[in-house]
């Protein structure tokens, strides 16, 4: 179904079979019934009001500005940083890259109005820069917000859930917010797709077991990171680029028998530059792509039977794909009859043994694949 506009939620009601939604729109209110329901409503959420879920948190004392603008007198080719360490009085202006906009970014005061007109904006810019040459043409887009961090309690009430800002909303500093969103959505989506073609509804629990951690930590880092930019500092370090991020403790991290693997059931997949069986170079994440399950092979000799929304490879000079610099092993640490486990979002469930394959393996994907499958 393509996306609907023009249409608001007005409440929902839930059973043990789903969810009631009622919509409005300019014709009167419909009812949608499907059998789940998922909040993406932001940090004002009608979903999680709805639900009674507590939004713990605090109002960080700052007010901002943020607008998509068009302008001359600067160049594309940098951020544009004035009145750097003056917390109050301070502007950035970035190009947005792949558009002509550019992107303004200003504390303003905690009350009153903010005129984001091309005049309004044009004559903070000169107040804040000491130029008179910059002069906003026209605005795409614009909002005036105070910075909160908060949290919600729960990311589940029985067939609802909620992502995205909708179950955190934090400072932009660092630039984390849209990243974690797509990360919480992309998290429930094969889950939830998993579930709906038949695999247990439990597996939805790992949902929240997974991203509320993530998102805590987030909000501490965020934070931080606002109290560096008010004494006019910024990094991007490789913390704030959130490629670390994993999932060692989640139960659906398995624990196999090779722990001298670089990598862990939880970490990240790595990924390496190979060949397939015909010399042509291709890389892991374009096997890892799509919304199955990956199982490598790395130098074994017996490929295990096939299981629906598995994808199974085999690495070696007689498999599917070819390691001929040795990239994949070094990056997970691999040796011969070494197996390792993907998720579909691009995580490690388990390094195994060719000795684990039937039973751990076996017992392992009855939890997350469809019934259809087994």
């Amino acid at each position: 179904m393509a996306p609907q506009f023009g249409r608001r939620l007005t409440g929902f009601e839930q059973d043990a079979d789903g969810v009631a939604a009622r919509i409005a729109d300019a014709a009167g209110e419909h009812l949608i019934r499907a059998r789940f329901l998922v909040g993406t409503d932001g940090g004002r959420s009608f979903v999680r009001q709805s639900l009674s879920v507590a939004f713990q948190g605090e109002t960080l004392g700052v007010r901002a500005l943020v607008a998509d603008v068009r302008l001359k007198g600067l160049d594309r080719l940098a951020w544009h940083r004035f009145q750097r360490g003056a917390s109050a009085t301070q502007i950035m202006i970035c190009p947005l890259a792949g558009t002509d906009l550019f992107q303004v970014q200003a504390p303003v005061p905690l009350d009153g109005e903010v005129d984001l007109t091309p005049a309004g904006l044009t004559e903070l810019v000169k107040d804040r820069t000491g130029r008179s040459d910059i002069v906003v043409d026209s605005v795409s887009w614009s909002s005036v917000y105070s910075m909160n961090a908060r949290l919600a309690d729960r990311y589940r009430v029985g067939r609802v859930f909620l992502v995205g800002d909708a179950a955190h909303i934090h400072p932009p500093t660092g630039g984390q917010g849209l990243n974690t969103s797509v990360q919480d959505a992309y998290n429930l989506g094969w889950k939830l797709a998993a579930v709906l073609a038949g695999a247990p509804d439990a597996l939805l629990d790992t949902y929240e077991e997974e991203r509320r951690p993530i998102a805590a930590d987030m909000l501490g880092l965020t934070t931080r990171l606002l109290d560096e930019a008010k004494a006019g500092l910024m990094r991007r370090n490789r913390e704030v680029r959130q490629l670390d991020l994993g999932y060692r403790t989640s139960s659906l991290s398995l624990r196999g028998s090779i722990s001298e693997a670089r990598v862990q059931g939880g970490d990240r997949a790595p990924d390496a530059p190979c060949r397939g069986r015909a010399g042509q170079p291709t890389r892991l994440f374009a096997l890892f792509q799509g919304p199955q399950w990956t199982l490598l092979g790395y130098d074994a000799v017996d490929r295990p039977p096939p299981r629906e929304g598995l994808r199974i490879v085999m690495v070696g000079n007689q498999g599917d794909i070819i390691d001929d610099k040795g990239h994949i092993a070094d990056a997970y640490g691999l040796r011969s009859d070494h197996w390792v486990l993907v998720r579909p979002d691009g995580y490690v469930a388990a390094i195994l043994a060719t000795s684990e394959l039937d039973k751990a393996l076996r017992v392992y994907l009855d939890r997350v694949l469809p019934a259809s499958a087994c």
